[in-house]
């Protein structure tokens, strides 16, 4: 490794006057150069901690790989500075210039950079969390992969800047500026994002849960495979957003503005969806669809790998199963919930994951009844309705009789599947149907030794399952929301 000459502050100075640029590994840590022009030195590997460097000039400098925790940096010049995998922790950087600057993977933790001009910069993979940068430009910078969790980014700039992949979790947005962004595959969780404007942005894949996006402006924002659960777009414009095999459950739409949507897998514009104004409220639906198998026992660790393994085989041979199901456990009850990607899939998912346990054949039978139910109805169903119904047989119909007894293993593990379940729908406006409920569901016997046995139920003739109601089969189906499209 090269051996660098110790010079003290004066001496590097005077060499600079003197055309020499070379000063790596230099220890300068409280230093006052306030106002010194050093620009296009050599400072690689340096140590700067707590300098004071206010208005000193490092345009085209190399700083990279130096130790400049708390240095002072106020308007500086680092137009085009290499400053890459610095340690700039705590750093005060206002209305500094950094223009094209080089900051891939440098630390700016906490960083103070109000009104900081960032144009064109690299910053991938750079760690901004908790900076202050507010009112900083960054118009056209890279900023992939760079963490700007929990950021103060007021009325920051950022048009056409590269933000794909960045972390953006819990960062204050509010009334930015983010037109025609990339942040594919970035995480806005939980970010305030009210007010600010992401027309044109591309927001692909990114994360957008628990969001509040309150009069911010989407129109003709790419929203393809977006995860935005929970998020707030009340009063948000929406117009010719592109939202292919985007969800459009459990977000708040008060006095959305859309007036239509581009629904195609290309965003050509093929497949444009229409919305009048009281429309895009029922577009947006309050509540994703659901099926939920209660089992009423606990779930012990073994039984939990049997059904882990059950509903990954059962995946891999029938698609429509997308995805696990979510568990919740209690010291009574163990609760397994299938969130769905359209309604049309609730009866075939409900008649899939019923299979492990003991009496899947009873709510299986209730599941085919309905549907010749909703069949029955025909003559008074919308074109829409009736469209739906027929899509719900298409996906029923493969699994009818395609579905292998299940044997499962002895032990404690039998108790638990051989237990009593309840099946539960709800369809997208959050309306419950009860599916299926086994007589027993519930019910314990505690004799004069406190011993706990299960009821005996209802005689058998009672226990078969019973056939749901034309009436409550509609009702169930007005709930649904269909595209025509």
């Amino acid at each position: 490794m090269e051996v660098a000459e110790k010079l003290n502050a004066e001496e590097i100075l005077s060499r600079y006057g003197q055309g020499q640029r070379r000063f790596i590994r230099s220890e300068l840590q409280r230093i006052r150069w306030q106002g010194q022009n050093l620009s296009g030195a050599d400072f690689n590997a340096s140590n700067f901690a707590e300098a004071q460097l206010q208005q000193a000039n490092f345009s085209q400098a190399n700083l990279s790989n130096s130790q400049m925790v708390k240095a002072q940096l106020t308007e500086a010049q680092l137009v085009g500075t290499w400053i890459k995998r610095t340690d700039l922790q705590g750093a005060i950087l206002q209305g500094a210039d950094l223009r094209e600057a080089k900051l891939k993977q440098a630390c700016l933790a906490y960083a103070q950079m109000e009104g900081a001009d960032l144009k064109k910069a690299s910053l991938i993979a750079t760690n901004l969390e908790h900076a202050n940068l507010k009112g900083a430009d960054f118009t056209q910078a890279v900023l992939s992969g760079a963490d700007l969790r929990f950021a103060e980014l007021r009325h920051a700039n950022f048009r056409r800047a590269n933000l794909s992949g960045a972390n953006l979790s819990g960062a204050n947005l509010r009334w930015a500026d983010l037109s025609g962004a990339n942040l594919r595959w970035a995480d806005l969780s939980g970010a305030r994002l009210s007010g600010a404007n992401l027309a044109g942005a591309d927001l692909s894949n990114a994360i957008l849960s628990e969001a509040s996006l309150v009069h911010a402006d989407l129109s003709q924002a790419k929203l393809n495979r977006v995860d935005w659960a929970g998020a707030d777009l009340s009063q948000t414009t929406l117009t010719g957003a592109k939202l292919y095999e985007t969800s459009r459950f459990g977000l708040k739409t008060d006095d959305l503005v859309c007036e239509w949507v581009d629904l195609s897998s290309a965003g050509d514009r093929s497949l444009v969806h229409h919305l009048g104004p009281q429309e895009a409220q029922h577009f947006f639906r309050p509540s994703q669809p659901l099926v939920r198998v209660i089992i009423d026992a606990p779930m012990e660790p073994y039984s939990h790998v049997v059904i882990a393994s059950f509903y990954h085989q059962i995946a891999r041979k029938f698609p429509l199963l997308e995805s696990p199901p979510s568990i919740q456990l209690t010291q009574r009850r163990a609760t397994l919930t299938f969130n769905l990607s359209e309604e049309s899939h609730l009866l075939a998912i409900a008649y899939l994951v019923v299979q492990p346990f003991k009496e899947a054949k009873a709510p299986q039978h209730t599941i085919l009844a309905m549907l010749k139910t909703l069949q029955e109805l025909d003559g008074e169903l919308s074109p829409l309705e009736q469209t739906a119904i027929g899509q719900s047989a298409h996906h029923l119909k493969p699994l009818v009789g395609q579905l292998t007894p299940v044997t499962m293993p002895g032990g404690e593990t039998a108790n638990f599947f051989d237990s009593p379940i309840q099946v539960l729908l709800q369809n997208s406006s959050g309306a419950p149907l009860t599916l299926y409920q086994n007589p027993q569901f519930g019910k314990r016997i505690v004799n004069i030794s406190g011993a706990i046995t299960r009821s005996l139920g209802l005689p058998q003739e009672a226990r078969r399952s019973a056939r749901i109601q034309a009436e409550q089969a509609r009702e169930f189906l007005r709930g649904f929301y269909l595209l025509d499209v």
